[in-house]
């Protein structure tokens, strides 16, 4: 008990130092970031990759396979973990809810155990980071995952620890239903090989492709910063 408790307190230490700051800036950066508007377009190429780089006869399992992803990741959050552990969020912590800076009021609801955004955006990148085999688009993917769930301790409504096994199941989930897909497909003969890596990534992606999914992640980082540069300000 003596050692859960020391876990618990290590946690709440290490979420206040990643929770909020003193600048506007930085406020509205993570307003924005959490904004689902902003990754829109980011969506909208993600599915075009799939369309254009795997094989019509399984695009629909691979669809299907991405909504499965984030529905288990979702569920296994919100229906199995909060209601068991009914750990409250930073913001309802009594030991440290008026130490914790929130941007504008937002607090999220009463238990956050373990975070549903970290499971989701890691259960994508993984399952997108099988799926393509790329380095680059593999670290582009698990950074975009890494800053969207971090930005939700930094907004107060999350631990550190929220976010780590939440991130913990959204990899395990990711890889999951990328293993239904391996064993689907493993005896597709359909799906072609390429001599050059140089047009192609290890599972036959078009690194052109990928490179342009790559181009509207980094394009919207950047509307993110010049956004809240123009709506707040340096201060």
């Amino acid at each position: 008990m003596t050692e859960l408790q020391s876990l618990i307190e290590t946690d709440r230490l290490a979420t206040l130092s990643v929770n909020g700051s003193e600048s506007l800036f930085w406020d509205g950066v993570a307003n924005l970031y959490t904004t689902v508007i902003i990754w829109i377009p980011l969506a909208i190429f993600a599915i075009l990759l799939l369309i254009r780089n795997i094989n019509p006869k399984r695009l629909l399992l691979v669809l299907i396979l991405v909504a499965l992803t984030i529905v288990l990741c979702d569920q296994l959050s919100s229906s199995v973990f909060k209601p068991l552990f009914h750990r409250l969020r930073p913001t309802r912590d009594p030991y440290i809810l008026n130490m914790v800076d929130t941007v504008k009021g937002y607090r999220g609801g009463y238990y956050g155990f373990f975070s549903g955004h970290a499971a989701n955006s890691f259960g994508m990148a993984v399952l997108f980071m099988w799926l393509v085999k790329d380095k680059w688009f593999s670290i582009s993917v698990i950074s975009w995952a890494l800053f969207n769930s971090l930005i939700r301790t930094y907004l107060g409504v999350h631990f550190v620890g929220d976010i780590l096994v939440g991130a913990i199941a959204g990899c395990l989930l990711g890889s999951f239903t990328y293993w239904i897909f391996s064993m689907v497909t493993r005896k597709d003969k359909a799906r072609t090989t390429h001599d050059s890596n140089l047009l192609y990534t290890r599972s036959g992606f078009m690194r052109s492709d990928v490179f342009a999914f790559m181009c509207v992640l980094f394009a919207t980082y950047s509307v993110i910063l010049i956004g809240s540069c123009i709506t707040q300000g340096f201060t």
